[in-house]
């Protein structure tokens, strides 16, 4: 396939409907937390930029160079929008178990886009979220959204939707589906590709091991983590968590002082 993982998943991601959903909500907790944005998991970039534009100081790191890649790309094409808004925008090949290296005292974090099930080896997660426990002040707000795993896990659905999308060079469309072990899911992502116009069909799978992150179990650990005083959310339009519909879960905390 001639584009990289990193740039089929970019383009089957709806950014402008995305963002429409998501940024007021970041957007409104960043600004009650203070001014330097983290952003763990920040993938290529899509947020890291659109918080910047809005005058906040943001680092984002992955541990996916290619990621990381496309966002130094798109930080690059909306430079001057962020040097006029007075933001920052940065970012770090790094680990959410050394968040804390490239520097400590932030003021909010946000990891989204289900990035915490799939820190899946033994004891894993409790590090990474004290890792970023460590980069954030006392009282800093941590912000994470991922997929509610009580239905999921309930319902082991095991096909998605299709996504398509394009690059500059090929149409691309995801399918998505799902194995349930007993205490695992293996995920599976297949990627078809072809080059425009109307070119051959190439694929490619990239699989991974997810932990059904309970919601009892997310508040567990983001308490072991160094987190404490926890609100749930079903979506980002802050509707109350409920076990049996909600899609998503997200979780509003607070790093212990």
């Amino acid at each position: 396939m001639a584009g990289g993982r990193a740039a089929y998943f970019d383009a089957v991601i709806p950014w402008e409907k995305r963002l429409a959903r998501e940024l007021p909500l970041l957007e409104e907790t960043a600004r009650h937390a203070g001014h330097r944005i983290l952003f763990p998991a920040c993938g290529t970039g899509g947020h890291v930029v659109a918080l910047a534009q809005r005058g906040f100081d943001v680092l984002g790191f992955d541990i996916d160079e290619d990621a990381l890649a496309i966002a130094r790309g798109k930080i690059a094409a909306a430079a001057q929008a962020i040097a006029v808004a007075g933001g920052k925008a940065r970012l770090v090949l790094s680990s959410m178990e050394c968040a804390g290296e490239p520097g400590t005292g932030f003021d909010a974090a946000f990891c989204l886009g289900n990035a915490l099930p799939g820190i899946s080896a033994p004891g894993q997660l409790l590090v990474a979220l004290g890792g970023v426990a460590k980069a954030l002040r006392p009282g800093a707000i941590f912000l994470t959204q991922n997929l509610n795993y009580d239905l999921r896990w309930r319902e082991k659905s095991q096909f998605f939707p299709v996504l398509s999308g394009e690059t500059a060079d090929e149409e691309v469309l995801l399918v998505k589906f799902a194995e349930y072990e007993t205490e695992f899911i293996n995920f599976h992502a297949l990627f078809l590709a072809r080059p425009k116009p109307g070119g051959a069909w190439s694929s490619h799978i990239r699989s991974s091991r997810q932990i059904p992150l309970f919601r009892d179990r997310l508040l567990e650990l983001l308490s072991q983590g160094g987190f404490a005083g926890f609100t749930c959310w079903g979506d980002y339009a802050r509707t109350p968590f409920d076990p049996a519909k909600s899609n998503d879960l997200l979780v509003v905390t607070q790093k212990i002082s």
